[in-house]
């Protein structure tokens, strides 16, 4: 069976739309929708998938049919705050505690209620659903 990103970039295309199109009929980000055809994102919210399904004259099951099948893990919260550290010490080449593939790391810098700021780590893995977000 072909992938998520697959059918839906066969479907867009037949459809005779761009990214762009695609986005306005859908109210999708085209950010978002490149994530989808390029593979990174795996599989679709509940109104995403509606969307889709109605603009690309297909129906919301056969998206989920081609979502990636994931399992869910509790992964140690020592695991967690290990890695973390290691984003906010800029630490490279940090692996998935699920996959073991290649995490994609980022500070993100936001500010608390007095203005100071607060440095936030944030991971998402390249293959499966594993992400470090709060």
């Amino acid at each position: 069976m072909e992938s998520l990103a697959e059918f839906i970039q066969k479907k867009r295309e037949k459809a005779g739309l761009s990214i762009f199109g695609l986005s306005n009929k859908t109210n999708i980000k085209p950010e978002i929708l490149e994530d989808i055809e390029s593979g990174k994102e795996l599989f679709l919210s509940v109104t995403q998938r509606q969307q889709l399904a109605r603009v690309l004259k297909c129906s919301p099951q056969e998206l989920k049919a081609r979502e990636k099948d994931y399992r869910f893990e509790v992964i140690n919260d020592d695991i967690i705050d290990d890695l973390k550290r290691k984003i906010l010490n800029r630490e490279t080449n940090l692996r998935c505690p699920i996959c073991g593939e290649p995490l994609i790391t980022r500070i993100a810098k936001m500010y608390d209620l007095e203005d100071n700021l607060v440095l936030q780590p944030k991971a998402h893995c390249v293959k499966c659903i594993f992400q470090i977000k709060e």
